[in-house]
């Protein structure tokens, strides 16, 4: 059986560390979230995890860094992981959100379409990379455990794919620092089965 473990990245530092490559801001993690992320070993101890794949955003190798490092395990860096594309709009205020682009505006607060973030994604587009990358990690991982570490957006988007919900109700769902998604394939009804969400690991 195919179980796939998604993880969100630990709490990560307020500031300024925008990074050009990426072209939004990459917070490293905190004291705090380290000691969560080294947590999340008391749950993978057992779960005889063979990869793990990380975004390119700091925080998500910071995560794995602990949990990868007990494994013995390299993450492998997969940029389909990383957090929806929101363009330009990063660090925006509501009221300068409404004035320059009302019509992301007005999708992010309807919830009931989905839409283009300026110079970025769409909730689709962003969906159609994540069940991608997992169509093509369970050909190449068959029958093994496998641990993503990536972002809530991303998470939200998938939980969709796998709910079978247009994209724009990704709105309902939350993720925690360090939550635990675990999905496993159904090959005999060929899709995703959801086991758990956003569970935590007790302190």
């Amino acid at each position: 059986m195919d179980i796939f473990y998604i993880v969100r990245h630990a709490e990560k530092q307020k500031g300024d560390f925008y990074n050009p490559y990426l072209r939004h801001q990459d917070e490293p993690i905190t004291e705090n979230g380290r000691r969560s992320a080294e947590r999340l070993w008391s749950f993978f101890c057992k779960r005889n995890i063979s990869a793990v794949y990380i975004s390119e955003y700091l925080r998500t190798a910071q995560t794995a860094e602990f949990v990868a490092g007990q494994l013995g395990i390299s993450p492998v860096i997969d940029r389909r992981l990383n957090e929806i594309d929101n363009g330009v709009i990063e660090g925006m205020s509501d009221e300068e959100l409404q004035a320059t682009y009302p019509e992301v505006w007005i999708g992010y607060r309807l919830r009931d379409h989905d839409f283009r973030f300026p110079e970025g994604e769409t909730g689709a587009e962003a969906q159609k990379r994540i069940v991608e990358l997992l169509e093509e990690k369970r050909l190449v991982h068959p029958s093994e455990n496998v641990l993503f570490v990536c972002h809530e957006g991303l998470i939200r988007i998938m939980t969709c794919a796998i709910m079978g919900l247009p994209v724009y109700k990704r709105w309902n769902y939350k993720v925690d620092f360090c939550g635990i998604m675990e999905i496993s394939y159904q090959p005999e009804y060929n899709n995703w089965k959801l086991i758990r969400f956003n569970n935590i690991v007790d302190q």
